[in-house]
């Protein structure tokens, strides 16, 4: 199963109540992953310095991530550039896990770029998650996010949707009881 949205929708928080649900769940989550390839791979780390700069990365040669999130979501050329060298990868990893992973009942991929990936094609079920702009300011705020970085994280995440391959849609603009509710009437389809 393939959870999705925007920015601070709350896949994460759907992805871990379907988890309490169906017991054993694995969980893949698209940004770890990310995070794991840049930390483990000397020559992304190199690409990266190539395509992005020194600045992206701090006195102890460490990937400053939001100094490569500012870069990345203030210029959509930067994003690009940042997609095509790390698309690959992250969804490599995953098609390991699923292989490594095959015999359980459940698995879900969170990821804001199911689609950019082309995850999609791996999940038997997608759920979109969506909510409000004010919503997601108040999330971001609520995290300690700038009022600037609010508006690079919101304004610079373009991520693509299939209307025709979603499944369901979880509107996420209620309580967490009310999402929750949703996510139980949804559970019981699979």
């Amino acid at each position: 199963m393939g959870i999705t949205g925007k920015v601070a929708s709350g896949k994460s928080t759907v992805t871990r109540y379907v988890k309490k649900i169906k017991k054993g769940t694995l969980i893949i989550d698209a940004d770890k992953i990310a995070k794991n390839i840049y930390k483990k791979d000397p020559e992304i780390l190199e690409k990266l310095r190539q395509f992005f700069g020194e600045e992206i990365f701090d006195s102890e040669d460490n990937l400053i991530f939001k100094v490569l999130a500012e870069k990345v979501f203030s210029d959509k050329k930067e994003l690009v550039k940042l997609n095509k060298l790390m698309f690959p990868l992250i969804r490599s990893e995953i098609e390991n896990i699923l292989n490594k992973n095959h015999k359980r009942d459940y698995i879900i991929i969170d990821a804001a770029i199911l689609f950019d990936c082309g995850l999609d094609d791996l999940c038997d079920y997608i759920i979109y998650v969506k909510n409000s702009v004010r919503r997601k300011r108040l999330f971001l705020k609520n995290k300690g996010f700038s009022d600037n970085d609010i508006e690079l994280k919101i304004d610079g995440q373009q991520i693509k949707t299939d209307k025709k391959k979603i499944d369901f849609i979880i509107d996420n603009d209620g309580s967490k009881k009310s999402l929750f509710k949703k996510v139980e009437k949804i559970s019981a389809a699979f």
